[in-house]
């Protein structure tokens, strides 16, 4: 159940004059620009990925350079500065407009230039459907699986709202990663996946069944 909505928003146009490399830490982000005027100047450039999916979304796109780093942002900072050099100095980042995350700063800190660009927002729902919380009131759900902060966040927020604390609180959550968990605010009963990856996520889940 989608508790944030995918908004577009690139710049009209891209300055890529200085740009030797893309980072993108969102399918989303790849989503945002397949229908732009420079899509043929964006896939020209190598694009470094934080994870499988996203790279796999950046080939569907056209890109022929992709570099993944399996990983969380941290990983893909690491992948980037270890293959910085004389034609890889700036990096334009594609980004959410809200970010969990400080790629910029991780790579300043390795000497390589960043830009962050937002192509994206994700707006928050403003309600569920009446049957989700009918059915937390029944006991009907063993689990929810949480894959970002702001989700998180929206999902403490809509419970809080309509549910009393002690039909929820001990619900099960299961977190893609420690960034994920901290929104999940009056929920007791926490799990993280031992990478922030879908798999890793799912092999928590059955291992708690």
């Amino acid at each position: 159940m989608p508790l944030l909505h995918f908004r577009p928003c690139p710049p009209p146009s891209f300055d890529l004059s200085s740009i030797d490399a893309l980072a993108l830490t969102s399918r989303r982000a790849v989503d945002a620009i397949t229908h732009h005027a420079q899509l043929t100047q964006l896939t020209s450039l190598p694009a470094f990925t934080v994870g499988d999916k996203t790279a796999s979304a950046c080939r569907e796109a056209g890109f022929e350079d992709v570099r993944s780093a399996d990983s969380d942002v941290a990983g893909l900072a690491s992948l980037i500065l270890s293959s910085a050099g004389s034609d890889l100095c700036k990096v334009l980042y594609l980004s959410a407009e809200q970010r969990s995350g400080d790629l910029g700063r991780l790579l300043e800190k390795g000497g390589v230039t960043c830009r962050t660009l937002p192509v994206y927002r994700m707006e928050p729902v403003q309600d569920l459907p009446k049957t989700v919380f009918a059915r937390l009131a029944n006991g009907d759900y063993a689990g929810v699986l949480v894959f970002s902060r702001r989700t998180g966040e929206t999902l403490a927020r809509l419970f809080a709202a309509h549910l009393p604390e002690h039909i929820f609180s001990d619900l099960p959550v299961y977190a893609i990663s420690g960034q994920a968990a901290e929104g999940l605010q009056g929920f007791n009963d926490v799990h993280i996946a031992s990478a922030p990856r879908e798999d890793a996520l799912f092999d928590l889940l059955l291992a708690e069944c």
